[in-house]
């Protein structure tokens, strides 16, 4: 299968157990697409069927955090329609829920 995984890439439990599903996904001969906005700490440089896909959030002054919710939204869909994805599994319910949501839209 082609699967992406949304998660943050940060030393909590939800970034650890989603890099190490993805990880071990991809040693059963899946591809695995993480979309996130850094490389998740636990994930090596280099793993044969693991691709790292970075949602690039623009500086606007206005706000304090840049949008995130949007610019994932929008690498979501960038990244199912480029690796035809089977299924993107999206691990932690906000923002991360939302932005799935708003790519299937």
């Amino acid at each position: 299968m082609r699967i992406g995984i949304t998660c943050y890439p940060s030393y909590g439990g939800s970034g650890v157990v989603a890099t190490e599903l993805g990880r071990q996904l991809a040693r059963r001969g899946h591809v695995v697409h993480f979309i996130t906005y850094d490389v998740p700490f636990r994930l090596p440089r280099f793993q044969e069927n693991v691709f790292f896909h970075e949602v690039e959030t623009p500086s606007y002054p206005l706000f304090k955090h840049p949008p995130y919710l949007l610019a994932l939204a929008n690498k979501m869909v960038e990244v199912a329609r480029y690796a035809e994805l089977d299924i993107l599994h999206v691990h932690y319910a906000i923002p991360h829920a939302t932005s799935a949501y708003l790519a299937r839209e």
